[in-house]
């Protein structure tokens, strides 16, 4: 359905009905220097066409826009630029995007948004620069991009945080399973590196070739965030290696102190055992069977050989 639709003059709203009839009357209304911003949301088959029949779309872009699953891109056609892009949340160790696919053409944007957040605060802050937005349509792809881009960088920021979070446990003294939160942030990291990487080639060259040449500065700094944004998932992606590399190891030396320890047991228990099994064979004729101190002497004996290997271990580190 549309959710907002409205002409700009000279970088000022003038809302429009929204309907087809209207989006005809509109553009053939439309001056020189006037664009229509058209915002759509989840729109069925019907809806898509009807919007772009209005606009003369490429059917091939309509159905781009239709499937929701494209690979974020810019595609240029005839007479208008195809953009796919996605937006991206993080909560909970748990990275969610949804799809934005724009619309750019002589004299108007569309939008088409496939769920996530609303697109209307940055509407809200094109239409509060008024100079900038005179500029046409491209000034408000700029707005667009640039409010779901530098949401980039706070997401990177928060995974940066976890992945912090993550160091300290594996670091710690305490015995902890790490592993698992370390596979589902480069799960989740690798989900955020394909909403972001693939867009970083398209920008750079639209940045270069932007029409009005005034807006090129524009879309350099969003090719710079990007740039930003797509080495801050490379340093994450890399942390996260190194601090499984970690984990792994400190598992392998908590297995061998725990091995260490077993077999330090396992010698105490050796010598009363080996005492005891021979002294407990019955023979008749064995020395100290009919000794008074017999007992207390193999007792104190083996008392004292566990003493002293426990002090060897002990001494050495293994207990």
């Amino acid at each position: 359905m549309i959710i907002d639709c409205a002409v700009y003059r000279d970088g000022v709203r003038e809302t429009t009905e929204h309907d087809r009839n209207a989006l005809d009357e509109a553009l053939a209304g439309l001056g020189e220097d006037d664009f229509l911003w058209i915002g759509i949301g989840n729109p069925t088959q019907d809806e898509m066409h009807q919007v772009g029949d209005a606009l003369g779309l490429h059917p091939l872009a309509v159905e781009d826009a239709l499937e929701a699953h494209q690979r974020p891109k810019v595609e240029r056609y005839q007479d208008h630029l195809f953009m796919s892009i996605r937006t991206v949340a993080y909560s909970d160790d748990d990275i969610t995007t949804h799809e934005v696919n724009i619309f750019l053409g002589p004299n108007y944007l569309l939008t088409v948004r496939h769920g996530g957040p609303s697109l209307r605060d940055a509407r809200k802050a094109a239409e509060r620069m008024i100079e900038p937005l005179s500029h046409g349509p491209t000034a408000a792809l700029y707005a667009v991009v640039d409010s779901i881009v530098d949401h980039y960088e706070a997401v990177a920021s928060e995974l940066e945080v976890d992945v912090q979070e993550v160091e300290t446990s594996v670091f710690s003294n305490q015995r902890s399973n790490d592993s698992t939160r370390i596979y589902r942030l480069k799960r989740e990291t690798l989900e955020f590196r394909r909403a972001v990487v693939p867009l970083r080639d398209p920008v750079h060259r639209f940045s270069m070739s932007a029409t009005p040449e005034d807006a090129r500065p524009y879309f350099r700094d969003i090719a710079d965030h990007l740039t930003r944004a797509a080495e801050a998932i490379d340093s994450i992606d890399h942390l996260l290696d190194n601090a499984l590399q970690a984990h792994l190891a400190q598992l392998s030396v908590q297995q061998n102190e725990d091995m260490r320890k077993l077999t330090a047991g396992a010698t105490i228990f050796a010598v009363p055992t080996a005492i005891a099994g021979i002294y407990g064979m019955n023979f008749e004729h064995m020395p100290e069977l009919t000794w008074t101190f017999g007992y207390p002497l193999t007792v104190g004996v083996i008392g004292a050989l566990c003493g002293y290997i426990y002090w060897r271990f002990k001494r050495s580190g293994w207990l």
